[in-house]
């Protein structure tokens, strides 16, 4: 079940004042970042460190964080049985490059395939260590980067600490840098290209793929349903539970607050269906 903690609770509260103070008069959709705080397990980027928690639980797929470089991709093309619609194939390129640090590191991203898209950067905790943990690693240089963070028995438990992400390359990226206040680090950079997949078009006209793509929002998004089971819901429908309607709608900082304490403990159930967008299979919750 997808539910808001009250850490979560409060990062939407601070992400509709931004919007609306970012956007006092204009009447449009709030950017991707906003919705993926609110909406809990949809089908889309995949994100796994702290910098970028809004996106940690969603699945793979194209959307980059807001700010970040803008790849080439070649021209998509269409999803193979067993992959979502939208989301990208991934094809590796060159020879994986490995390095262990412990100290701050620049690894340079210069000498790269011409072809590479993103830069997939996996880091793995080596040794064990008796105090927290904390990593921060990416391209910008000046420190919009991921981060993440492991206490000391988070390191001993011998749980899959494994960090990865898929950083975006265009011509302003030239380097990798890693940020450890501890303990030995093994990085792995592959180099790889993404290539997008088209949505999938259902009989009654209705586009269906995951969420965050830069061609857009399909009328069915991609999640991950309480039962396990993966299919759609509708964005009209995620768009009303999650605030993303609301939010066109507010003016004032003020009217962002008054909206979040309103629905504050709400739980929006919403059906999930299979790419026809008529037989459900489950449902998707909102809030909590």
């Amino acid at each position: 079940m997808a539910t808001f903690t009250p850490q979560r609770s409060t990062e939407i509260r601070d992400v509709l004042v931004e919007y609306v103070h970012d956007h006092p008069v204009r009447h449009r959709r709030p950017a991707m970042g906003a919705a993926l705080v609110l909406t809990g397990v949809l089908v889309g980027a995949g994100v796994s460190a702290g910098a970028f928690a809004a996106s940690t639980l969603l699945w793979p797929g194209p959307q980059q964080p807001t700010g970040q470089p803008a790849p080439h991709l070649p021209g998509s093309v269409p999803a193979p049985a067993g992959v979502i619609p939208g989301s990208p194939l991934i094809v590796l390129v060159g020879q994986p490059i490995t390095q262990t640090f412990n100290t701050q590191t620049t690894v340079s991203l210069a000498d790269r395939p011409e072809s590479a898209t993103h830069a997939r950067v996996t880091l793995v905790p080596a040794g064990t260590t008796a105090v927290a943990v904390t990593l921060s690693f990416g391209t910008d240089p000046n420190g919009n980067n991921p981060s993440t963070s492991w206490t000391a028995s988070d390191i001993t438990s011998g749980a899959n600490l494994t960090t990865s992400y898929d950083f975006p390359l265009d011509a302003t990226v030239s380097t990798l840098y890693l940020t450890p206040s501890a303990l030995d680090w093994v990085v792995t950079i592959q180099y790889v290209t993404q290539v997008p997949t088209d949505f999938g078009v259902n009989a009654h006209g209705q586009s269906y793929g995951v969420s965050g793509d830069p061609r857009g929002e399909p009328d069915l998004i991609a999640v991950g349903a309480t039962n396990g089971r993966q299919g759609y819901v509708y964005r009209t429908e995620l768009d009303a539970a999650n605030g993303t309607t609301a939010a066109e709608g507010f003016k004032t900082p003020e009217d962002a607050v008054k909206w979040q304490e309103a629905h504050s403990g709400d739980v929006r159930r919403l059906p999930v269906y299979e790419s026809d967008g008529e037989t459900q299979i489950g449902e998707f919750h909102v809030g909590g």
